[in-house]
């Protein structure tokens, strides 16, 4: 038995995955309102939010859903052009769903200002619309109502099992390939129409996707008028046979939402055509060849509908973490030296296939973790149309790669950081309205894009404007005015852009409710860089600027360039590798009470010592006798000194304990193939040790 807090979990799960669907729906529609059809996908949308919120008693929600079902459905029955105006109030009721429905989740009673405002809005409208055209509505009216006194004369109040089978028959001689027959049966309870459902709702949506459609209502408990009690549903039973291109999941999706109890849904199989003599013969060989253990393949299944189930994500991290054990203890098989020396052919082949498998298994349970950033970048529609229509700037978006998949535990957390930076591109980025544009040879639009892609590795996601640019003289005056640099400092273009994601940096004149404040573009950074990703700007003045989130593919694994100092082993993030070398003598310095440095390409680096930093009892060597890493970090290049490259890999990280997790150098851990750990650096977190034993005179 299901407990009510598993109940209410899943009713948040789905809620939340039917506004967010709701969110993406209402702007595509709003960019194409002649798509009745995603009219229809958003009135079934609305429709479920309505009975589930009336099932698990969140009226308030229920009934401002109610409304706004009834005025798509006006909508999607008579296909009448939507103005403009209340195309906006479909996106502004949707704002309101969301808004009830966190203060129904988090039980706060004071509902918000639009409610109330919005829910008359959709009134009105709907009766504007209804008493457009009385004399048409009563004429339809009586008619229906004609109709429907006449079946209940003719048809016994209790349909027999006879004229039900005589359907049945009827439909199977419609029946195709393309079309699938089922007997559903609606038991609902008295109270479903307090929870929001009625037989008609789903006749409705169940007769919309089908060919042909009959249904058979048991009328024998009906109430005389004078006992009849419009809140209590009396009509027990509902036979219904319906001609549909549905497969079974998409038919039982109508109804998942009701009891167990209150429907069943039976498929019913076309009748066998007469069997011809090649069809005999056929069947004769296929007896002889089981009898005779011959292989035969069938294709029963190439066809087969897709069908998709719901895991909770810690399972999929606990699957993964389980696949990450197995192909450390294949590698460490694989490197074994004792097994290795083994010379037999049949152990190598084994091992060797072992290893194939276990990459396999390892591919495809990656392959779980991963969803295409599309819905994310639908999202983002939303936030560019409402910032369009705030600043009064006309932007047209271009949205690329958005099939790239992503890691599940990054996507969630992508969301922010992109609002900022698209919100920082329109309000900061662009000119300020369209006549500017055109004065300097730019169409009136400003053109905004949105594009993912794979690169060295890596995911790239960049949001592109074609605005006014980053003016490099004037944030590198900002910076030194705020003393985050010296007025000396040579630095590239690539670094003075880096300024502006400065915590409180802002070169803003006017502040708004969007930007302009010096918040916003620091918690992209330290957002991005939590999923060990970093952010790079490119910009030209008076044409525009681009900011490039770079990602690994997945949080799970990391991949790395092994070093050796000592007798320990540690793993240097690759994405911040710049390159490796072994210095020339002539270009190492030491500066008093500063430490070592190296000079690359006119750029003078600090020398970080591995063997200093973790305390490593080694003996002490010069640089220029080992091997130097270049790598970038947050506050500019260091080079780390280490003895030895072991090459690259790809590592499943590990978290460290609670006495190794406080070491801020280190920020992870992974085992090897041949059973040994590795420590991750956190590269940010190391510092060159400027004590006066590096210094000489």
């Amino acid at each position: 038995m299901i407990s009510q807090e598993e109940l209410r979990a899943i009713f948040i799960e789905e809620a939340t995955e039917i506004v967010e669907k709701l969110d993406v729906d209402i702007i595509r529609f709003e960019e194409n309102s002649n798509d009745f059809e995603l009219l229809n996908e958003i009135f079934r949308g609305v429709h479920t939010l309505k009975g589930n919120s009336n099932a698990f008693g969140f009226t308030r929600l229920g009934e401002f859903v109610h409304h706004f079902e009834d005025l798509l459905d006006y909508y999607r029955s008579t296909k009448e052009r939507i103005e403009a105006n209340n195309l906006e109030l479909f996106v502004e009721s949707v704002d309101v769903v969301k808004e009830v429905m966190e203060c129904e989740l988090n039980s706060i009673k004071e509902l918000p200002r639009s409610y109330s405002v919005c829910l008359e809005k959709i009134k009105k409208l709907l009766d504007a619309k209804k008493n457009k055209n009385p004399s048409l509505i009563q004429s339809e009216s009586r008619e229906v109502l004609n109709n429907l006194a006449l079946e209940f004369d003719e048809l016994p109040l209790f349909p027999d099992e006879d004229t039900l089978e005589q359907s049945i028959k009827i439909h199977q001689a419609m029946q195709t390939e393309a079309l699938n027959l089922y007997k559903i049966v609606l038991t609902l309870d008295g109270d479903c129409y307090k929870r929001g459902f009625d037989h008609f709702i789903f006749l409705k949506i169940l007769g919309e996707q089908a060919k042909s459609l009959e249904s058979f209502f048991s009328m024998k408990n009906v109430q005389t008028i004078e006992d009849f009690q419009s809140t209590q549903n009396s009509i027990d039973k509902v036979d219904i046979v319906a001609l549909t291109p549905l497969v079974y999941g998409e038919v039982e999706e109508i109804f998942e939402f009701l009891f167990d109890h209150e429907y069943k849904i039976t498929p019913i199989q076309a009748p066998p055509p007469p069997q011809k003599e090649t069809e005999k013969e056929a069947e004769t060989l296929f007896k002889s060849a089981s009898n005779n253990n011959t292989e035969i393949v069938s294709n029963t299944n190439i066809n087969a509908p897709k069908s998709t189930i719901r895991i909770d994500t810690y399972k999929v991290d606990e699957l993964f973490d389980s696949v990450g054990e197995l192909v450390i203890a294949q590698n460490f098989i694989a490197q074994n030296r004792e097994i290795r020396s083994i010379e037999n052919e049949t152990i190598n082949r084994t091992i060797e296939v072992l290893s194939k498998i276990t990459k396999k298994i390892q591919d495809r349970v990656m392959s779980l973790r991963m969803v295409a950033i599309k819905d994310t970048f639908e999202k983002m529609k939303r936030v560019v149309r409402d910032t369009s229509k705030k600043t009064g700037k006309e932007i047209h978006l271009i949205i690329q790669g958005e099939d790239t998949e992503i890691d599940k535990t990054m996507i969630d957390s992508l969301s922010d950081p992109l609002i900022h930076i698209i919100r920082n591109a329109i309000d900061h980025g662009l000119e300020s309205c369209g006549d500017e544009r055109v004065s300097i040879g730019k169409s009136a639009e400003g053109t905004l894009t949105l594009r993912a892609f794979h690169k060295s590795g890596n995911i790239v996601i960049s949001v592109s404007d074609d605005g006014r640019g980053i003016n490099k003289e004037r944030v590198f005056k900002k910076a030194i005015e705020r003393g985050i640099v010296n007025e000396g400092e040579n630095l590239t273009d690539s670094q003075i852009f880096a300024l502006i994601m400065q915590p409180g940096f802002s070169t803003a004149e006017a502040i708004s409710d969007l930007s302009g404040r010096g918040v916003g573009l620091d918690v992209v950074k330290t957002s991005i860089e939590k999923l060990r990703g970093k952010i790079e700007i490119e910009s030209k003045e008076g044409e525009g600027t681009t900011f490039s989130i770079i990602l690994p593919l997945t949080l799970a694994i990391i991949d790395g360039m092994l070093v050796q100092v000592g007798n320990e082993t540690y793993i240097i993030p690759t994405l911040c590798v710049v390159e490796s070398f072994r210095p020339e003598k002539e270009i190492v310095h030491i500066v008093k009470g500063k430490g070592e440095f190296v000079t690359l390409r006119k750029e003078c680096i600090p020398i970080v010592r591995l063997s200093e930093v973790f305390n490593l009892d080694i003996a002490k060597s010069e640089p220029w006798e080992n091997i130097l890493v270049c790598v970038e970090t947050d506050s500019g290049r260091i080079a780390i000194m280490i003895d030895e490259l072991l090459g690259r890999q790809q590592v499943v990280i590990k978290t460290l304990g609670k006495s190794l997790s406080k070491v801020k150098e280190i920020s992870g851990g992974a085992i090897l193939g041949n059973g040994d750990i590795a420590l991750i650096l956190n590269v940010d977190a190391l510092r060159p040790q400027s004590e006066t034993s590096h210094v000489r005179d």
